[in-house]
């Protein structure tokens, strides 16, 4: 068998006939099939000969590791659907993809999971400019596996928190200030004494 794997394509054709030939995306090269693909490819040279054709993509693949100071990716598949759509002399590429992430939480320290979702939005290019934020291809064929990479990395928590009532390691020497203890004092304030009669508390009622 290839090294090459192509992912199975899911989404939709919106503006192309079925006849047409789709596109293959999928990881390649020596690390292919393993948690670190060199490349998630999709044909898009089909798509360019007409402007403003665009076609949905759905994406499932395993990055390698990923972490900031005190999160990280987890083994499970990133996940998502973008539509790439032909512009002049390239394609754009929206959409979104969703990922698993676990962490240190910053008050107790007990590990803490959840579920992030992230937008992406970027725009291939052929010779495209080094100094611009553009991503220059051949024409052919576009790698997603940067921009999905980028985008899961730069979404990790730098310091997470289990939940927004955690009261830390030890509660009763060091207490945190939570959100919802500083939404009570906030109430509490709100329903304090009205300001406009502050200069009554000077009054000292008990003189003869």
């Amino acid at each position: 068998m290839s090294e090459e794997h192509a992912l199975d394509h899911r989404g939709g054709n919106e503006d192309q006939p079925e006849s047409e030939n789709r596109p293959v995306a999928g990881p390649t090269g020596a690390s292919a099939g393993q948690d670190s693909p060199a490349r998630l490819l999709v044909n898009v040279g089909d798509l360019r000969r007409r402007l403003g054709q665009r076609r949905s993509e759905d994406i499932e693949v395993r990055l390698a590791h990923q972490s900031v100071v005190a999160s990280r990716t987890t083994h499970e598949p990133v996940q998502g659907v973008v539509v790439v759509e032909s512009i002049e002399r390239g394609v754009s590429v929206i959409g979104s993809v969703h990922f698993s992430w676990e962490g240190d939480c910053r008050r107790c320290l007990e590990i803490t999971t959840d579920r992030l979702q992230v937008d992406i939005g970027e725009i291939f290019q052929v010779d495209a400019p080094e100094d611009s934020e553009l991503i220059d291809f051949d024409g052919d064929q576009i790698d997603l596996v940067p921009v999905v990479r980028d985008a899961v990395l730069l979404s990790l928590p730098l310091a997470p928190l289990c939940g927004d009532d955690c009261a830390g390691p030890d509660p009763d020497r060091y207490p945190a200030i939570t959100v919802a203890e500083i939404e009570r004092r906030r109430a509490e304030e709100a329903t304090g004494p009205d300001p406009r009669w502050a200069a009554l508390d000077q009054l000292d009622l008990d003189q003869d």
